[in-house]
């Protein structure tokens, strides 16, 4: 896994295409990326996931709770004028718990 990982980090590095890369090394393209699927999932597997509190400004200092979005056992509170993709990362972190 170490050994790929060097590899895939060397290629992404390269400022060339994945198959020009793979060419020059003597490796298959499909082997390539059937290790850096593996190497993605595992240094995936390693993440625990984890809650920072973000604060939002709010113009008039005011900040109201929204709704409280509950998923299993995990629940967060998003406040008037949150974005959209703000509320998109706070449901994906959620049902990762």
């Amino acid at each position: 896994m170490a050994e790929w990982s060097e590899r895939i980090s060397s290629c992404r590095n390269s400022g060339i295409s994945v198959k020009q890369w793979c060419q020059e090394h003597g490796i298959v393209e499909k082997t390539y990326y059937y290790w850096q699927r593996r190497v993605f999932q595992a240094l995936t597997a390693q993440q625990e996931p984890y809650f920072a509190r973000v604060p939002l400004e709010r113009p008039n200092g005011r900040q109201e709770v929204a709704v409280t979005v509950r998923i299993g056992n995990a629940e967060a509170d998003i406040y008037t004028g949150a974005d959209a993709a703000t509320i998109e990362a706070i449901c994906r972190a959620l049902k990762s718990c």
